[in-house]
């Protein structure tokens, strides 16, 4: 009996000294490893912050060949991103200008303006409005502003 007892000792100890030897490998080899892969949910350096989206606003819409907005204006401002077709955007006192898919174009605090599409291309893009409060509607788009013959 006593030679059995020791037998089941001597498997157990052999066990406890199995275990402590691959608790000490484990822990010395995550200690000792190379850095691994920062996890997916990590995607900055330095120190950031994500900023409340309150009141922020966006939209999507098609315009047909020239079809277009009347001027207006945005209290918080406006980012306009062409996603497809080509668009042309004025903003009060500065010439017409083309965007392209891919583009973009930020419109400041109430800042009068317009955008739509070209005379021959429809266009879709996708707006960003601001916090501030409402747009400010203001007078059509004449033809002449829309040619850029007038301001």
């Amino acid at each position: 009996m006593a030679g059995r007892i020791r037998q089941v000792v001597g498997v157990f100890l052999w066990l406890v000294l199995v275990l402590l030897l691959f608790v000490f490998r484990t822990s010395h080899a995550q200690q000792s490893s190379p850095q691994q892969p920062a996890p997916a949910t990590a995607q900055f350096t330095g120190k950031t912050s994500a900023l409340d989206t309150a009141g922020v606003t966006v939209g999507r819409r098609r315009f047909e060949p020239t079809a277009r907005t009347y001027w207006h204006s945005h209290p918080g401002g406006q980012l306009l991103l062409i996603e497809e077709g080509r668009a042309l955007v004025q903003e009060q006192g500065k010439p017409v200008r083309a965007l392209a898919p891919g583009e973009s174009v930020f419109t400041g605090p109430n800042v009068p303006h317009w955008h739509g599409a070209t005379p021959q291309q429809s266009m879709t893009h996708v707006n960003i409005g601001f916090p501030g409060g409402a747009t400010k509607w203001m007078d059509a788009v004449s033809d002449a502003q829309y040619s850029g013959k007038a301001k």
